[in-house]
């Protein structure tokens, strides 16, 4: 296994030469000679470098006719170099992801951006998604970004042309992301359209709580976001959704409909808060909640099922919309970033 020291080693070096404005095949050449490896692969074929790592070797990933509307100049989109390979089991892959984001911290500070890739890839994967979440974090350094992000195997470093990711997530980028504080970098976040109807809303809803807790233990960023249900003319705040190494839903009756209080809340699946071990949620992000449910830790998020709980509830407590279903602005901090929750179809106030 690659140890912390050696991580962070290597997140130095990535970051501390100038790689070339046109990421060509010379510039990848130097970068590579420079680290100490081993250049792989023939003209017009694939390439990459013999690294020496648990991970295994480096992957040079190169730009086609579709990336180029992102990356103009470059001849290269991205170099991936695996750095581990834990367990498959979803907390042992986020646990060690995590043990990797602690590494790089340690010698480059709190990443400009934290979040999630969500139900897309991101640009430049090479397979298919993890399915136990799409973690990343990344630090920029003017022209060139070092994200580290879940592989299918284990947590890779991947160094990049900053403006070209950022240009690509401007068009589409899914999941979350939050952005470091007066970093002084701008992000525009991609532009999606409300959810029209309940269902559209409840697959929307499910697919961000279904990777929730695997991806906040990877991180290190906890959530707590407050959803408000417009009922007639009040918008009362209705559910809550809590996730440090554990994610929680909540439901508070006020102000809604009698198909939703009391006993009604217990058919429509609630469960009260006090048949909870006390202290389940940190005493900063508990709201108190009348009604909550433990919906699991990594892996084991019932995610259709726990959409489907919040939807059935809102419709039942009186909201008669989908669009009527908001996320508090409170939500989008969580010190030290501004978050956006692109993968959630729904309007913010």
């Amino acid at each position: 296994m690659i140890s912390s020291d050696d991580i962070g080693i290597l997140a130095q070096q990535l970051t501390s030469r100038f790689v070339g404005l046109l990421w060509s095949e010379t510039d990848m050449r130097k970068l590579i000679g420079w680290l100490g490896w081993e250049w792989t692969g023939e003209p017009g074929g694939p390439a990459g470098a013999v690294t020496g790592l648990p991970g295994g070797d480096a992957v040079l990933v190169p730009v086609k006719a579709t990336e180029r509307e992102w990356a103009t100049l470059e001849e290269y989109l991205e170099l991936v170099v695996p750095l581990s390979r834990p367990a498959p089991e979803p907390r042992a892959q986020a646990q060690e992801f995590r043990r990797a984001a602690d590494a790089v911290r340690q010698v480059l500070g709190d990443a400009t951006y934290v979040g999630s890739h969500g139900s897309t890839g991101p640009y430049g994967r090479r397979e298919a998604r993890p399915l136990w979440g799409c973690p990343f974090l990344r630090w920029r350094k003017d022209r060139v970004t070092l994200e580290l992000r879940a592989g299918t195997d284990g947590p890779e470093l991947v160094l990049q042309p900053s403006e070209a990711w950022e240009t690509w997530y401007s068009l589409a980028g899914r999941g979350f992301i939050g952005v470091l504080e007066d970093c002084g970098q701008q992000l525009q976040h991609p532009r999606w359209e409300l959810a029209g109807d309940w269902n559209t809303l409840q697959v929307s809803i499910g697919a961000f709580l279904r990777t929730l807790p695997a991806v906040t233990v990877a991180t290190g960023m906890s959530q707590n976001l407050s959803l408000y249900g417009r009922v007639g003319d009040a918008s009362p705040i209705m559910f809550d959704i809590v996730c440090d190494d554990r994610l929680y839903l909540g439901y508070c009756e006020y102000m809604v409909e009698e198909a939703a209080r009391g006993d009604n809340a217990v058919k429509l699946g609630w469960t009260r808060r006090e048949l909870l071990p006390p202290g389940h949620i940190h005493p900063g992000d508990d709201g108190d909640m009348p009604w909550r449910i433990d919906a699991g830790g990594p892996g084991e998020v019932r995610a259709s099922e726990m959409s489907a709980l919040i939807v059935r509830t809102a419709q039942a407590a009186g909201v008669t919309k989908a669009t009527d279903l908001i996320i508090g602005r409170e939500s989008e901090y969580r010190q030290p970033y501004w978050i956006h929750f692109a993968e959630l179809a729904m309007a913010t106030g």
